[in-house]
């Protein structure tokens, strides 16, 4: 480690539902890590499976474990109750279907102190756990290791996700930061704002942080018609959130981007649009948040062309 002040503490979040077959290597992954100074908190939103059992025990096993219990809620409420309950100065987000590279937490500390940031963001890697097989490693256009305002890190197209980051929580605090609760697909909303409000952030091309595809509960592989339904319209919601942000901060580019993508994402969904029910409540979600007024203000050739690039890279190359 280089000479700086290791002794700030990290909270670690981790949102629980239904996990009793991912989270003890989740918490291994953060009880291994090269710096050691940090606090986890696990919170289960509900689980019906035995979920709370082993965060119990792993508790047992480890001092800097705290377990919180709420009811089903979603991940985003799940993270609030964390963030309530939090101490450190530094904060990370984990899935608990999800683990990490024993450096993340010195590595992305490091750069923190350093630089003295509001953010900083690695990497990840997909990974397919029960075959044994590394997957894509996301990088993104955010040039490595310079220090950005967020909306100059937003326009290069970054991660929109929570956990593979490292945030002040000085920072948070500042802007009075939320998850959005009882919505999936809420990372995208909650990311691009903490991104686009942040003065210093930065990023390292180095990948950290693993990605468990092969999880068939989570949100993103679940068939349940009443799932899919709702993340539908979820992304609906969050498109009318993000216009709003969009027209606050005075911005457009990769925002309008994501915007148009939420919108085609719920609408052109391969073998569900075509039921009744799903096309049902979409319509009336196009309703209820003006999806036509937001993808009149957002769509564009260009975008277009790039909604057609993340298409055929996801058909070709099973890339996001």
């Amino acid at each position: 480690m280089e000479n700086f002040n290791y002794d700030k503490l990290i909270s670690i979040i981790v949102p629980m539902y239904n996990v009793e077959l991912y989270l003890e290597k989740c918490v291994e992954s953060i009880e291994k890590q090269t710096y050691q100074n940090i606090e986890v908190i696990l919170v289960d939103d509900g689980s019906k499976d035995n979920t709370l059992e082993i965060a119990n025990n792993l508790a047992k096993k480890y001092d800097n474990i705290n377990v919180y219990m709420q009811k089903n809620q979603g991940q985003g409420a799940a993270r609030n109750t964390g963030i309530a309950h939090l101490h450190g100065e530094y904060v990370m987000f984990i899935d608990a279907d999800d683990f990490m590279s024993t450096e993340m937490c010195e590595k992305l500390l490091t750069i923190m102190l350093r630089f003295r940031l509001d953010i900083v963001e690695c990497s990840y890697q997909e990974v397919f756990c029960l075959i044994n097989t590394m997957g894509y490693v996301y990088h993104t256009h955010v040039p490595e290791k310079v220090i950005l305002t967020g909306s100059d890190f937003y326009e290069n197209k970054p991660i929109l996700a929570c956990w593979n980051k490292l945030y002040s929580k000085e920072y948070l605090n500042k802007i009075n930061f939320k998850f959005t609760e009882n919505h999936f697909a809420e990372d995208v909303y909650d990311i691009s704002s903490v991104i686009l409000h942040a003065k210093r952030i930065m990023r390292i091309d180095k990948s950290l942080y693993y990605y468990r595809k092969d999880n068939v509960s989570s949100t993103r592989n679940s068939q349940n018609l009443d799932h899919k339904i709702k993340l539908g319209t979820d992304k609906l919601f969050i498109a009318e959130k993000l216009n709003r942000l969009r027209k606050e901060l005075g911005t457009s580019g990769y925002m309008s981007n994501i915007i148009v993508r939420n919108i085609f994402g719920a609408v052109f969904s391969p073998n569900i649009f075509k039921l009744p029910q799903y096309r049902k409540k979409i319509s009336s979600s196009f309703n209820e948040y003006g999806i036509i007024n937001v993808l009149y203000e957002n769509i564009s050739l260009k975008i277009l062309y790039q909604l057609f690039i993340v298409g055929f890279n996801r058909i070709f190359f099973h890339k996001d």
